[in-house]
């Protein structure tokens, strides 16, 4: 099991493109105008991705100016 888990809001979603930039291997713009978790499983309206180590994550988590992006770790939400 993966020690942390990245959701995606992406209705939520205004494109500022702040995670891509921040986090290139993780996000992308999708053609719709919205962020996309690059290898992620959707679950309604939210996409989710298990990961081992955060990588830069976290701080494109922080820099979100919506808030769409959620970060747990072991079921404890951090972001």
């Amino acid at each position: 099991m993966a020690k942390y888990k990245i959701t995606l809001d992406r209705p939520e979603c205004i494109g500022c493109g702040t995670c891509e930039a921040l986090c290139p291997d993780f996000w992308e713009m999708g053609e719709d105008g919205q962020t996309t978790l690059k290898g992620s499983k959707q679950e309604g309206d939210s996409f989710i991705l298990e990961v081992d180590d955060l990588g830069c994550n976290m701080e494109a988590a922080e820099s979100c100016p919506v808030n769409c992006i959620h970060i747990e770790e072991n079921g404890k939400s951090l972001i």
